[in-house]
């Protein structure tokens, strides 16, 4: 679809956005997270050698693989398993529903079944067992029905809006900024904070792990 490397986040310089999971996984107690892109250009699992090394030489744990439905989609997904399972990170499927349909559950859990059961995938929950996925938007999406595509045990955190955050595993929000409620600039009748934002995730996951930014 013509995404470039750039515009996607997938050179080390551009990724910002860290986060800190507060439940227990394979890694560690505390696992930090950062978004990488999936796009066409690399030729070879070495081509993402430089981000996981990079990466896990500032302390973060995992990449969030964020992909769309292009068709050098599961051929860059298998050089960054690779990568990672070389370089000793984990990385984790994060849907882009910019491109996925909430309608594709079934080839959500798909997906998930494809590639969860290398060694680089990170799992989480107490026995280390639960498939670690998210995604970004993807509300209404059958989570039920993904988890029948996967077959195997999952942990999923997407990131819905926090209205509908309570039906997942555990959520995230991608809003590291203040904004009106909508992805835009705050204005003067409606400004949401980012605790704001973080207080009303937290609300409705009712206990359930939050991912904050860190």
């Amino acid at each position: 679809m013509g995404r470039s490397r750039n515009s996607l986040l997938a050179r080390w310089s551009s990724v910002t956005s860290w986060y800190s999971s507060p439940f227990k996984d394979s890694v560690r107690s505390e696992t930090n997270i950062t978004k990488i892109g999936v796009v066409s250009d690399r030729t070879r699992a070495a081509d993402y050698d430089t981000d996981m090394t990079r990466a896990r030489s500032l302390g973060i744990d995992a990449f969030a693989l964020n992909i769309g439905i292009d068709k050098f989609t599961d051929e860059q997904l298998g050089y960054a398993y690779q990568s990672a399972a070389d370089n000793g990170m984990k990385v984790f499927i994060s849907f882009d529903f910019n491109w996925w349909k909430t309608s594709q559950a079934a080839d959500v859990g798909a997906k998930i079944k494809q590639f969860g059961g290398q060694s680089a995938q990170l799992k989480v929950g107490s026995d280390g067992d639960q498939v670690f996925a998210s995604s970004f938007a993807g509300d209404g999406l059958n989570l039920d029905a993904v988890r029948s595509a996967a077959g195997m045990p999952l942990f999923i955190a997407p990131n819905f809006q926090a209205s509908d955050a309570g039906s997942a595993d555990g959520g995230f929000n991608w809003m590291a900024w203040p904004n009106n409620g909508h992805n835009k600039a705050p204005t003067a009748g409606s400004n949401v904070t980012v605790e704001a934002g973080d207080q009303a995730y937290i609300s409705a996951l009712a206990g359930k792990p939050y991912i904050a930014r860190k």
